[in-house]
């Protein structure tokens, strides 16, 4: 079997993110649903390395939790707009 090509990760990838937000879009419609999302999907996420100062020696951790966040964002942002502007 071939290993799918980067972009083929992307494509489906994206198809996916449309998914989620159309779902999030016609399930998330009043303020108190808005913000019970928020509250739970919404947050940083601090990596546990057990050092003194956590964050200080970057690593490979750092990067997992970087591409989560940029994903969260991906399938947030555009529920965020969308509360902010009201039904378009």
């Amino acid at each position: 079997m071939t290993e799918p090509t980067f972009r083929a990760l992307d494509a489906r990838l994206d198809a996916q993110r449309r998914v989620l937000r159309w779902i999030l879009a016609r399930m998330v419609v009043t303020p108190a649903q808005f913000a019970d999302l928020m509250d739970n999907l919404d947050q940083t996420v601090i990596p546990q390395d057990h050092q003194e100062d956590p964050g200080a020696v970057p690593t490979e951790a750092f990067g997992e939790i970087a591409a989560f966040a940029a994903e969260m964002r991906a399938i947030l942002d555009p529920v965020k707009r969308q509360h902010r502007t009201g039904p378009g």
